[in-house]
Order: structure tokens, then C-alpha cells, then sequence
């Protein structure tokens, strides 16, 4: 079943275009990978299919089941409520069931006259409550939280005392379990440390909706996704398969443009070539061929695809004029603190010319 249908958008900033002509649809169970350089309008796509931005020309649909979900939507506004208690906002609907539910009981045990009015509003409430997930809903708000790199003291912390990046694995964390069946991540993996980018890769593996993922990870994309867009020179080109299924297909695709324009262009020289010579013998039949080939190399001409031209990549090189010692760096019992809070100690390390150096650990 369709999701979501683009068809012929539209974009431009000014005389600058974005993307024009773009058309596609989003199906069950789609894990689409957005890929392109930057400024090449993927964020501007998301903005149109959430309705922040019209476009100027297309047109979208989405199906009456269809429920979008993006990190905009999933705001933190209360500075002062908890970290766990601002993810269980996406479960506002359940807790009131839960506060109903619990009011009943109260209401049960004085053993009123409208008893049996009671039990079966309560079988009802109740019904709904387990279908919806309201056994579950506290486990998986915990679940994601520590998946995402928080601990405990951090789950009981204020909203406003945390970190810009613990602020958007809140609303990453909010939109996973918002009940969403077509997901919008625009570089989900930022602020992530390697244990939550791998509990993010679980979580999607299993998801039962779509997605749409922009990310520049291509390890994170070949693990999650089954199909990959690519915007380039104001286009959009759809591929089967993940980001290393999508670059074999792409340099196929190339390979097959570039031949094709390559034989069109020595068609074309050849038949100028006839052209050349029929017009030499300047006679009636031979004025009518070079004009029956001119003919012949206009049609070539409007089919002719020119191959895009390579992207401007960008190089590095960090010239060494003098080579140093052999021992870069060495430290001795270091240590840091922040008032009480204790950072590191006892850090002893040497470093050595040549060395390349790997340092990983938790954020924070």
C-alpha cells in the first residue's frame, strides 16, 4: 500500500533551483536512504513533505493511514520536567486510560450501586489499554532512553540542565515511539556514540513502518535501508538496494550514458562526413541526401544525453616542513574534574611519531 506520492515537484530559492520535476512513492515497509551533497536540497524535500514549505510546482499525497513523524514535531518545551517523563508524552493518550483505569478501581472497592456499569466500562478501558501497548509503554520509554546513551541519573534530570545533543536524542527518542508508520530522520546518528548508533540500527531493522534517512554514513545506510534516493544536479535518481548496491548501480548507469554519448558523437562525425561529401558534388541527388542526413544528425542530436559532469571533490594536504621527535606527547596521572563531578583520573599515555590514535568511549 502507498504511503505517500510525489509527483513533479518543484523548488527554487529566488532564480536558484533546488530540484525540479522530482517524482516518487513510499510504500509498506520502505527503508529509503536520501543521499547527495550538501546543499543539494534533501532537507528542503523533508520540509515539503512535512507541509513547513509548499513547493512551487507538484503535487503530494499521503494515504488516510499514513502518520508522519519527524523531530520538529516532538519540540521539548517543559525545561523543568525530566528526561523519562518527556519521552512519555508520546504516550499521553495510554496514561489517561491508565488514570481512568485506576480511578474505576477506587471507585470499585466502596462497592457502589452502579457496580455492573463499572466492570464492564473497566473490561473495556482495559481492552484498549493492553491493545494500545499500556502494559509496555514505560519499558519501552526506558528502553530507548538507555539505548540512546542515557543512564539512570540522566533519565531523572531536568530537561533544561541537559546537553544541546541529549536534547535532540530526546526528540529522536520521542519520534521512535510516537507510533508513526512513516518516519522522516534527517541525520539521526548526529550527537550518537558507536552503542547508540547501534542500538538506532536494531531499533530500525525491526521497525514495522517506513522511513526516509538522510545520513552521510554509508556503513549506517547499508545496514538499515532497501532502497536509496539521490538528489544530483537538481534531480532525483531512484535505486534497488543500499548505498553500496546504489554506487554499483550508479557507476553502471555512468559507464552506459558515457558509451552511448560517445557512439552518438561519432555517428553524428560520420554522417557530417557524408554531408561533406555530398555537397562537394553540388548535385541535385547529393543536396537532397546531405539534407535527408542533416535530418538524421538533428534527431541524434535531441536524444543526445550528455553525461553530468563530475562533482568538484575537495583534497587535503597537510605538508610536514619539519619532522618532529619521536615522542609526541606523554602525560603523567591526569586528571579532571568539574566541581564534583569527576571526569577522568589517573590517565597515564604516551604517544609516538606515525601513531594514529582511536579514542572512544560514552558521550559524556
Amino acid at each position: 500500500m502507498s504511503l505517500l506520492n510525489a509527483s513533479n515537484l518543484n523548488k527554487s530559492f529566488g532564480t536558484d533551483v533546488i530540484f525540479s520535476g522530482i517524482s516518487f512513492e513510499i510504500q509498506e515497509n520502505d527503508r529509503v536512504g536520501l543521499v547527495g551533497i550538501n546543499g543539494s536540497g534533501k532537507t528542503t524535500l523533508f520540509k515539503l513533505l512535512t507541509g513547513e514549505m509548499l513547493p512551487d510546482a507538484g503535487d503530494i499525497s499521503k494515504s488516510n493511514s499514513t502518520v508522519l513523524g519527524y523531530m520538529e514535531q516532538h519540540v521539548c518545551r517543559d525545561l523543568e520536567r525530566s528526561a523519562y517523563s518527556e519521552v512519555l508524552t508520546v504516550f499521553a493518550s495510554l496514561l489517561q486510560l491508565e488514570e481512568e483505569l485506576n480511578g474505576i478501581n477506587l471507585q470499585l472497592q466502596t462497592k457502589p450501586k452502579n457496580i455492573d456499569e463499572l466492570i464492564e466500562k473497566q473490561a473495556l478501558l482495559n481492552d484498549r489499554f493492553v491493545a494500545f501497548g499500556g502494559l509496555t509503554c514505560r519499558s519501552k520509554a526506558r528502553a530507548a532512553l538507555l539505548g540512546l546513551g542515557f543512564d539512570d541519573e540522566q533519565m531523572g534530570m531536568p530537561i533544561g540542565v541537559l546537553s544541546g545533543g541529549q536534547k535532540g536524542k530526546l526528540q529522536l527518542a520521542k519520534m521512535l515511539l510516537s507510533g508513526a508508520n512513516l518516519l522522516l530522520l534527517d541525520e539521526p546518528t548526529n550527537h550518537l556514540d558507536i552503542a547508540s548508533v547501534e542500538w538506532l540500527e536494531d531499533f530500525l531493522r525491526t521497525y514495522s513502518g517506513s522511513f526516509i534517512v538522510i545520513s552521510h554514513d554509508r556503513y549506517f545506510l547499508d545496514k538499515i535501508t532497501n532502497r536509496t534516493f539521490e538528489m544530483e544536479n537538481h534531480r532525483l535518481t531512484l535505486y534497488k538496494g543500499n548505498y553500496s548496491a546504489y554506487l554499483s548501480q550508479k557507476d553502471e548507469n555512468n559507464l552506459a550514458i558515457q558509451r552511448k554519448f560517445d557512439n552518438t558523437q561519432k555517428e553524428i562525425k560520420r554522417i557530417e562526413g557524408i554531408v561533406a561529401q555530398q555537397r562537394q558534388w553540388n548535385r541535385e541527388r547529393n543536396i537532397k541526401t546531405a539534407e535527408s542526413k542533416l535530418k538524421m544528425i538533428d534527431r541524434l542530436e535531441n536524444t543526445l544525453q550528455k553525461p553530468d559532469e563530475k562533482l568538484d571533490s575537495i583534497h587535503f594536504d597537510f605538508g610536514i616542513n619539519q619532522r618532529g621527535g619521536n615522542d609526541v606527547m606523554t602525560t603523567d596521572k591526569l586528571a579532571l574534574s568539574f566541581g564534583n563531578k569527576k571526569l577522568f583520573q589517573n590517565v597515564d599515555m604516551e604517544i609516538h611519531r606515525g601513531e594514529r590514535i582511536f579514542l572512544i568511549g560514552p558521550n559524556g
